[in-house]
């Protein structure tokens, strides 16, 4: 290691270390250096590489650089410590790296620190590390290219990730697969979790959702993540991350569209965000909220009215943080999100009509509260979350002959402790705890058939968990092997016209182990090989369906078994030419055990649950980035999945080897995205993408029918002045109206039709958004 002098000049400090032999430097050196403050990293990069470097301290502020580890040209290893954070190295004439600010002349949206934002620190093992270093099948999508694209919901973006299929529902709510991974019923079968607060449906899947507005970004965790996630998992874990309160910055930003949909209405929307250091490194606030109207497309044929389908979303986002002492930071937050659906969601057939037998008013809300703390310790940081999620949905309006009014209100409260290792050990470790209390009450009046239903169910479900990745001193392989231990107590209530019955509920618990084997060929690669399992409890069989079913002589069980699945995977990933391409592909098989299925009562129309013999997974995912230009970048992913049923469910339309209900068996993406300088502080952008998914079916009834193979073709040009940007975007630019899922058959006065959700017509608009401030530039 190369001997290293510090000289002090005003307002700042220059490092000096003898100058490196060109041949040395070339070929590089090994870096092994954990996340640190960015001052302390640059100065290890320095003396590791032996170079001579200056900077200012004052520009560095509290920005913390990512781990570095591996060979690389200090070219290399400065440009990935200074990823995304609005600075960048010269090199002057006597060989000297310097690093300063970003001129104000480089256009806003572009920062030469950063080839592109595929380079993400990720916390996808709950800490920091680069995605090329992680041994689990990930996606990472930057904030910045989630607004670039001119998402309007993060639905918008998660197919991005191979293996994830996804639809909007057109009501406030999106149905996402993950690797062949799908139910209606139970709790939520893969993770979804807003910052780290997680959101469950408890006794019913639900993925709320989430505008695509001021967020840092977007982790798709694909496989099992049961021993660091927990409950529900089980096909992989989405994680959305937004933008914390920036302690040395003052920011706005905002946004306004309009736009136009084909047999619609016009669409119009405003997005602000606003970020104050009240006290400069040491506390500091965020604000951002969005408020969207998008009126409708689809038709009511009963009653002639056109354009029903009308869908209003606004949503506030706080977030206070306040670092009161050098090691300690914590964090407040408060999220609000009221969805009002008027006309029902995006249900229609080829016509673009809603079925006359079913037409219901949709509000959805959820308020979460949560708070956060993290304390580093040096060679360990502890980190603890509370998080109070209340989740309200009525529905209301015409069904069959009669009128149905029904609500589901959720309440969770979830407390997380953990513990996880910092330092430059061999030995890397996270320990932590878990407990989560729940309650769900449904109110159902539906006085056709006579139903005036209450229903709660309550969880209190507790967990320990751990996982140790250990790195062999003298080989690029590491190991790692996790353990979760899970506990639930579930309880119930019906009251039924008034008739007070008590559930006899049960209790469930779980060993939830993972291990994995990784080599890491070079610094920008790695192999890896895994086995891991998922699991979610059981649930309740609902009081209406065991009283219906008695005098027909069908057995239900009062409550369902667990679910468990056990995936094994191998996979890669690869940076290649200084990351001028990336490649990432996997090969996994998954056995999911005693999956919740519906069967039919009769010709009651209800339905029961029973634990099927389970599902069976095999599939491959592969994905490529090239960046052959500056400012060019092309992304082409693709995923084969096949999912089947293992058994027969009799009364139903399971049979040995059926299709997983609602999984699409192949859905690829391909993108094109173009930036480039025109002029000082003008610069333009291009970007066109293609989203492709096979028919999806239902099987379980056999009347249902196939949907039909969807292709999503969005665009988008624009400019960047200065500090403002202007673009014109058309979203499904081919118009395509297909049925986005499976089909239900439906009764109507002509006879039989075909129902099922649809995407949006074709939509053209313009975006007008604008930026001030050294926090917008950076995140830019």
């Amino acid at each position: 290691m190369a001997l290293l002098f510090t000289i002090v000049v005003p307002g700042g400090i220059m490092l000096l270390a003898p100058q490196t032999a060109r041949g040395q430097e070339a070929a590089g050196s090994r870096f092994d250096q954990s996340a640190m403050p960015l001052g302390a990293a640059l100065r290890t990069a320095a003396r590791t590489a032996g170079v001579q470097l200056a900077f200012d301290d004052r520009i560095l502020g509290r920005r913390i650089a990512p781990a570095l580890r591996g060979r690389f040209t200090i070219q290399q290893a400065l440009r990935k410590l200074l990823s995304g954070t609005g600075l960048v190295v010269k090199r002057g004439q006597s060989g000297i790296f310097i690093i300063v600010a970003a001129p104000a002349a480089l256009p806003p949206r572009v920062s030469p620190a950063i080839v592109d934002d595929t380079e993400i620190v990720v916390t996808a093992r709950k800490r920091e590390e680069r995605a090329i270093d992680v041994p689990i099948a990930l996606t990472a999508i930057s904030g910045a290219a989630i607004e670039r694209r001119g998402a309007n919901g993060v639905s918008d973006v998660l197919q991005q990730a191979p293996g994830v299929g996804v639809y909007d529902t057109g009501n406030g709510f999106q149905k996402i697969t993950i690797r062949g991974i799908s139910t209606s019923l139970g709790a939520n079968e893969n993770g979804y979790y807003l910052d780290d607060l997680p959101f469950t449906g408890v006794t019913v899947p639900i993925a709320p959702d989430v505008r695509a507005w001021d967020l840092d970004r977007v982790e798709v965790l694909r496989g099992p993540q049961g021993t660091l996630f927990g409950e529900g998992s089980m096909g992989g874990t989405i994680r959305i991350l937004t933008n914390g309160a920036d302690l040395e910055d003052w920011e706005t930003r905002g946004s306004a569209f309009v736009s136009n949909t084909e047999d619609g209405g016009t669409n119009r929307g405003i997005k602000a965000a606003f970020n104050a250091p009240i006290v400069p490194g040491t506390f500091g606030m965020r604000v951002a909220g969005t408020s969207e109207r998008f009126p409708g497309w689809i038709d009511n044929a009963a009653t002639g009215e056109t354009n029903v389908n009308d869908q209003s979303v606004t949503t506030l986002r706080v977030k206070a943080r306040l670092d009161p002492a050098q090691h300690l930071s914590i964090t407040g937050s408060y999220w609000r999100y009221k969805g009002s659906f008027p006309g029902g969601g995006a249900n229609g057939n080829d016509d673009g009509e809603q079925p006359q037998t079913l037409m219901l008013k949709n509000v959805s809300q959820y308020r979460i509260v949560g708070a956060t703390a993290r304390y580093d310790l040096g060679s360990a940081k502890a980190f603890y979350s509370y998080s109070s999620n209340r989740f309200n949905l009525g529905q209301s309006g015409r069904l069959l002959d009669g009128t149905l009014d029904s609500r589901i209100r959720i309440a969770v409260d979830a407390h997380e402790l953990r513990m996880a290792s910092s330092g430059d050990s061999p030995l890397q470790w996270t320990v932590g705890g878990y407990a989560r209390n729940a309650a769900r009450n449904d109110d159902l009046v539906f006085a056709l058939f006579g139903i005036e239903n209450e229903v709660e169910v309550t969880s209190k479900a507790r967990a320990l968990f751990g996982e140790g990745t250990y790195r062999l001193p003298a080989a690029s392989v590491d190991f790692t092997v996790g353990l979760r231990y899970y506990h639930e107590r579930l309880r119930g209530s019906d009251v039924s016209s008034g008739v007070f019955t008590p559930k006899p509920g049960d209790t469930y618990e779980s060993w939830n182990p993972r291990v994995s084997v990784a080599w890491h060929p070079t610094s920008d690669s790695i192999l890896y090989a895994s086995a891991a399992k998922g699991f979610r409890a059981g649930q309740l069989q609902p009081t209406i369906s065991l009283a219906l079913a008695r005098p027909l002589g069908i057995d239900l069980p009062a409550a369902l078994a667990q679910d468990s699945i056990w995936s094994y995977e191998i996979g890669g990933k690869a940076e290649l030419f200084d990351r001028m391409l990336t490649l990432e592909g996997a090969l996994y098989y998954s056995d999911w055990k005693d999956v919740a299925v519906r069967i039919p009562i009769g010709d009651t129309g209800f339905n029961g649950l029973v634990n099927s013999k389970g599902t069976t997974t095999t599939g491959a995912e592969l994905s490529v980035v090239l960046r052959p230009l500056t400012g060019l970048t092309l992304v082409a992913s693709g995923s084969y999945v096949d999912a089947t049923y293992a058994g027969a469910v009799p009364g139903t339309g399971i049979v040995d080897g059926a299709v997983v209900d609602d999984v699409a068996k192949f859905t690829a993406n391909a993108s094109i995205d173009f930036r480039a300088a025109l002029a000082s502080g003008l610069d333009g952008f291009a970007r066109i993408g293609w989203q492709h998914a096979t028919p999806r079916r239902f099987v379980a009834f056999p009347g249902y029918l196939p949907g039909d193979t969807i292709d999503r073709v969005d665009a988008r040009i624009g400019v960047d002045i200065d500090q403002l940007s202007i673009a014109l975007f058309a979203d499904n630019l081919t118009d395509d109206r297909g049925a986005a899922s499976y089909q239900n058959v439906i009764e109507v006065e002509a006879g039989r039709d075909t129902f099922s959700a649809r995407l949006r017509p074709r939509t053209i608009g313009i975006e007008l958004s604008f930026r001030y401030g050294a926090g917008a530039l950076r995140r830019q």
